[in-house]
């Protein structure tokens, strides 16, 4: 079990583009002026913050080619970075190439080889991964990392149980069979 607690994840692949979640970048230039107050959450890498909103407004278009390409200049200049080899195989997951995705991401999280402790939206990308490749029993060991990994475990069971590519694996999850049932009541 891991001690130390896993930072939540603003643009998760779950909770995405298509929720009707307002974006900073999709604000008319008047709403700040109308009392809302923005101030933009920054870290301590201009680079990595840059590529991040450069990939969320091709995420948002839907445009995963230039997503992926994004995604793959941070991969390189930031090897480390996680959330970059999260974009990167998102993004082909969703042109279609999940196989690949599956091959960049998923030894990655099974060798650590990323910082910190795994992330819960990088074991979601990978579960939705063997979703679609069929790797049913893989798929669910990944899907419970990440229900664990959640700070928001309700995002994560709507999610899980409107995401296409989870629809073999969710019911051998306990706590989203639970949560399927009752909605469908």
């Amino acid at each position: 079990m891991l001690s130390c607690p896993v930072k939540p994840n603003r643009l998760l692949p779950w909770v995405g583009w298509n929720t009707g979640q307002i974006s900073v970048l999709l604000l008319p230039h008047d709403a700040y002026a109308r009392g809302r107050s923005y101030r933009p959450v920054t870290t301590s890498d201009p680079f990595a913050d840059v590529t991040r909103i450069w990939w969320e407004r091709f995420a948002a278009l839907e445009d995963w080619k230039s997503a992926a390409a994004m995604a793959r200049v941070a991969t390189e200049r930031r090897p480390t970075l996680s959330a970059a080899w999260e974009n990167l195989t998102w993004a082909l997951h969703k042109q279609g190439k999940t196989l690949e995705a599956y091959k960049l991401l998923a030894p990655k999280l099974k060798k650590l080889e990323l910082p910190g402790p795994p992330s819960g939206r990088a074991a979601y990308s990978v579960a939705c991964f063997c979703g679609a490749l069929n790797r049913n029993k893989e798929g669910v060991r990944w899907l419970r990392l990440a229900y664990n990994l959640s700070l928001n475990r309700d995002d994560l069971r709507i999610q899980a149980l409107l995401e296409p590519d989870l629809r073999e694996i969710w019911p051998s999850v306990p706590e989203l069979s639970m949560e399927a049932c009752s909605m469908l009541e």
